[in-house]
């Protein structure tokens, strides 16, 4: 019996996704679970990769590009599970985290939603995965650059506590939690959505949960071209939740709109940050056993020093890129590697299990890196 649907709404994460549902397949003693991914039209061939690759995912192909929270109400009325999870494309989980949620879940009453903590590609802790309430004062203060109140930093990154906002990369709770409240309210395209989720859940009289003993990594973004449209509903949604909750009050409306639309004028404007890039003499490190990705890394770098290591250890490594063969090492042991690298300074790449390509983020602001061997 399926206890667990896991549902991934994809849009051009090809590549991420790839790695993610592998990191899911290699859950350890989880109970029985369904994968469910929704794909947006995408157009970089991941329907074929899932078709191919992964036939046991139930897939179902939007023709339009239908959102966030359309997409994911569609895949939670076929689900076949007691709970759902929520997870985006771009995500690594590690080996036990399904089981460890799951019988969190299970012990917990009047339990709403489950998050956990999150990393990103080089390992820095992202906030966003615990947040308070957003009152119009804490967002307006957001939104102009100042995050005090906005995350939940009264609770430590590893602990278990009761949370306000959880967000919707990662959410887990009962079906009929989720039906009951409605699901994703689909005046939300994309963003602010779980804001509103996790805001009707505790109105409903259930508690949301962040655990922070499990810790997965968050790439972020992969299927999001930030360009003027998304800096539109990602600050726009704000607007969109404090009219629906709150009473209508033409001063505090204008001053909200007034702060979005600066936001989204600035930082439609900004410039991205580009890929950092090596010198040509850098210092590259690849974990794992496949002595032909290794030689095939060398042909790639050929003025830069390489070193293979066949077995992870518990310290930080010294070096400029760190390869990390997923086929040979666990995605338990990358996510706790990578969290060790992150006072090191190292650019860390995920290869994935077939080694025809591999992964990576240096900063949670910009869109990751895909690289073909």
């Amino acid at each position: 019996m399926v206890r667990i649907s896991v549902i991934i709404v994809n849009y051009n994460a090809r590549y991420f996704l790839k790695n993610c549902i592998g990191s899911i397949l290699n859950s350890k003693d989880s109970p029985a679970f369904e994968i469910i991914v929704v794909d947006n039209h995408s157009s970089d061939g991941s329907c074929e990769m899932l078709s191919k690759d992964f036939p046991e995912v139930v897939l179902i192909r939007n023709n339009a590009n239908e959102g966030f929270s359309k997409a994911n109400n569609k895949a939670v009325s076929k689900a076949n599970g007691k709970y759902v999870l929520i997870l985006n494309p771009d995500m690594i989980l590690p080996d036990s985290a399904i089981k460890q949620v799951y019988e969190f879940a299970e012990r917990t009453r009047e339990l709403g939603a489950v998050g956990v903590q999150f990393i990103d590609g080089s390992g820095n802790f992202l906030p966003e995965c615990k947040r308070n309430f957003p009152s119009p004062k804490i967002a307006g203060l957001k939104f102009l650059g100042f995050s005090k109140g906005y995350y939940a930093r009264h609770i430590n990154r590893e602990a278990t506590a009761e949370v306000d906002i959880l967000t919707g990369a990662f959410m887990f709770l009962k079906k009929s939690v989720y039906q009951e409240v409605g699901g994703f309210d689909e005046d939300f395209f994309m963003y602010g959505e779980d804001i509103d989720l996790s805001y009707r859940i505790t109105k409903a009289g259930y508690k949301n949960f962040y655990l922070g003993t499990v810790q997965l990594i968050h790439f972020k973004g992969e299927s999001t071209v930030k360009n003027k449209a998304y800096f539109q509903n990602f600050y726009g949604a704000m607007g969109i939740f404090y009219k629906k909750h709150f009473d209508p009050n033409f001063v505090l409306s204008a001053l909200i709109n007034g702060i979005v639309n600066g936001v989204i004028l600035f930082k439609s404007n900004s410039t991205k940050k580009p890929w950092k890039q090596e010198d040509e003499d850098f210092e590259w490190t690849y974990i794992g056993r496949n002595k032909n990705l290794f030689t095939a890394l060398q042909i790639k770098f050929p003025k830069a020093t390489g070193n293979m290591i066949e077995s992870i250890s518990d310290t930080s490594i010294a070096t400029h890129k760190l390869y990390l063969d997923s086929a040979d090492v666990t995605f338990s042991q990358i996510i706790s590697c990578i969290h060790r690298q992150n006072d090191m300074g190292s650019t860390n790449l995920i290869i994935a299990q077939d080694g025809t390509f591999y992964v990576g983020s240096e900063t949670s602001d910009n869109r990751g890196e895909v690289v073909f061997l």
